[in-house]
């Protein structure tokens, strides 16, 4: 992934997207190395989009949910409590 991401070319805008409010928690995660969708360029994104504060997994990159799975359960858990 590493390789894809260092020669893929990308504007890198993560584009609109029309989100319907709901009444449940929500949570965006990405890893603190995400070459694709990177924290200082997400983070903004989902400020503006679903008003949530966006968090990181320290030490993981794009596949985050592959390389940190007890990380991810652990925060959804923290969601739906």
């Amino acid at each position: 992934m590493t390789l894809v991401a260092r020669h893929a070319r990308s504007s890198g805008a993560p584009g609109l997207a029309h989100v319907p409010s709901r009444s449940v928690p929500r949570r965006v995660v990405t890893g603190e190395h995400d070459v694709f969708l990177p924290p200082r360029r997400l983070r903004p994104a989902v400020r503006r989009t679903l008003g949530v504060e966006l968090g990181v997994v320290a030490g993981a990159g794009h596949l985050v949910i592959e390389e940190r799975p007890d990380r991810i359960a652990d925060l959804v858990g923290h969601v739906v409590d």
